[in-house]
């Protein structure tokens, strides 16, 4: 009778303990479409554009932009964002990501590559960041073109 009686408090704490764990799972924000796509494969710059859609010269494009058409841009779940060579894959640089107002904004945080990015197209195949970037030295709005990297 005695084990009855401890085996009963036992069981009550197992079951709080289960029951408090099951809370703290429900409380992480489950990754949205958006979020998915990004994290699938890591991004490569393939073109600067203009407003209209035209190609901005690599030549007149800054030092800062001409780097990042050198690296593979690789969102993971856990909100870090590394910066990849592409020969190698070595990682260059890391920072953090977050999906933004409403997931219509793209916020990064590397150095080099930091800021809020306005998300004007993302999907499985093709990624549109709108930024202000120099170009020809002077600052203006410019979409960052990139595709999904699959190896």
């Amino acid at each position: 009778m005695k084990r009855l009686l401890l085996f009963v408090p036992v069981l009550f704490f197992s079951l709080l303990v289960i029951s408090c764990g099951d809370k703290d799972k429900d409380q992480t924000p489950e990754p949205t479409a958006k979020s998915k796509i990004l994290v699938n494969y890591p991004w490569r710059m393939s073109a600067v554009t203009d407003l209209s859609g035209k190609d901005i010269p690599k030549t007149q494009l800054s030092g800062d932009t001409k780097f990042i058409l050198e690296m593979d841009i690789q969102f993971q779940q856990n909100a870090t964002v590394r910066a990849l060579d592409q020969t190698s894959s070595q990682v260059l640089n890391g920072g953090t990501w977050y999906l933004i107002n409403e997931e219509k904004a793209l916020d990064i945080k590397i150095v080099g590559f930091s800021g809020e990015f306005g998300l004007e197209e993302l999907t499985s195949s093709k990624m549109r960041l709108k930024s202000k970037m120099p170009v020809n030295g002077v600052e203006q709005e410019a979409i960052m073109v990139f595709q999904p990297v699959i190896k």
